[in-house]
């Protein structure tokens, strides 16, 4: 099988890591091509990751005569594909960036059919399966859909995305519930719960006795709740807790958390650092830089968590989360492996960091049940054969060399 496998910006951009460990995963089964709707550069954020990425901008000559050449060929299929992605069922806003994105499907298509392309994975609900959906319309390829936590809320043809994909794997329990109800009862049998997954380290250390070390692996961006993780890390300090925290991730409220980190008094206690390589990051996580990851995601209309791959990959280093019980994160951080608290309450946030903080037997114990969840759940090798078995996959079957005649 060769697989296309559709993206946002991977890996083109330092952004949606989490799709490298599955990505990986398939490349060890069947062929992979990554496409991204819209590379931002043309230089690949992951110069190691092993597989061929198409490298088509949204807006180009190639594009453009890679289009034409495909619209030239059936010309009244795409313009039925364009009606369908005009005056399906979506939003105002997903309709222009869907017709933004015509021209580079037809691109795609034309691609699709000259590499010997077997099927079409989109790894979001919205514009990658909008691309998807344009190209299996158009090449006769099934194409399949991953669908996450905001993308669900985009109204994205979601119904006609679902009806036409072979398969739609939600990667959570509750969003899969979410999208069952809202679709047509013949679709909501279409959806299926498939996890994201994440490679194990073959060995994980234990941090040295020393200051705490807290990971809060998330972007800078106002849904992430960083204001509520300063005030309660004020908290802890004001208690005498003696830490140091520090936050992998960038985005435009880099410039405010840092004067608000200032007028807290925590500044000291912080590092920010940036956009972080992923494997640099399992790296630190495995050899036992951190002893607790914390998240204080908060929830809006249309915007709320998945299941974090960040923090399964913390788990799975065999550390406690601490967390806001927001999206799916209790399908992750069961009981027994951290903490989940009401999101928007510093408070709370504070006393469940100050339980690991002043226990480190139960931040151990807690640890290592993480880990063993993490590997019975969401281990990445299970979770990408389950995703090819839902594709049509099967490994092919080794021969049997004869014994010599004696």
């Amino acid at each position: 099988m060769k697989m296309a496998y559709v993206t946002s910006l991977f890996p083109f951009a330092p952004e949606e890591q989490f799709f490298e460990p599955e990505i990986r995963a398939l490349a060890r089964e069947v062929d992979v091509i990554v496409v991204p709707v819209r590379p931002p550069s043309a230089v690949s954020a992951y110069p190691a990751l092993g597989v061929e990425a198409l490298h088509l901008p949204l807006f180009s000559a190639r594009v453009a005569a890679l289009a034409l050449r495909e619209f030239l060929r059936a010309p009244a299929k795409a313009l039925r594909v364009l009606g369908d992605v005009l005056f399906g069922a979506s939003s105002r806003r997903s309709r222009v960036v869907n017709l933004m994105t015509l021209p580079k499907a037809l691109a795609v298509a034309a691609e699709v059919r000259r590499l010997g392309v077997d099927h079409v994975h989109a790894a979001w609900l919205t514009t990658p399966a909008t691309l998807a959906y344009v190209v299996s319309q158009l090449t006769g390829v099934e194409y399949s859909i991953s669908a996450h936590s905001h993308d669900i809320f985009a109204r994205n043809l979601v119904a006609e995305k679902v009806r036409s994909a072979r398969f739609t794997r939600v990667i959570s329990e509750r969003n899969c519930r979410r999208m069952r109800r809202e679709l047509p009862p013949e679709l909501a049998a279409r959806c299926v719960v498939g996890h994201l997954g994440v490679e194990l380290p073959e060995t994980t250390a234990q941090a040295p006795e020393r200051a705490s070390r807290i990971v809060c692996i998330a972007r800078l961006h106002p849904v992430k709740g960083h204001i509520y993780l300063f005030e309660a890390l004020r908290t802890l300090r004001e208690r005498g807790y003696a830490f140091s925290c520090d936050l992998a991730g960038d985005g435009d409220l880099r410039e405010e958390l840092t004067a608000l980190a200032e007028r807290l008094g925590i500044a000291d206690r912080l590092r920010f650092l940036g956009n972080v390589p992923h494997e640099q990051l399992t790296a630190a996580l495995a050899a036992g830089a951190y002893d607790l990851a914390v998240l204080a995601s908060t929830e809006r209309p249309g915007e709320r968590e998945g299941i974090p791959v960040a923090l399964m990959e913390a788990m799975a280093a065999g550390l406690p989360i601490v967390a806001t019980r927001t999206g799916s994160l209790d399908e992750l951080v069961v009981p027994g492996t951290g903490e989940l608290v009401s999101q928007r309450d510093a408070g709370a946030l504070a006393a469940g960091l100050e339980r690991y903080l002043g226990d480190p037997a139960e931040r151990r114990a807690a640890g290592n049940r993480g880990r063993d969840f993490v590997r019975a759940e969401f281990a990445v090798g299970e979770t990408t054969k389950r995703l090819l078995r839902l594709a049509g996959y099967a490994p092919p079957v080794p021969a049997v060399v004869p014994e010599p005649a004696r």
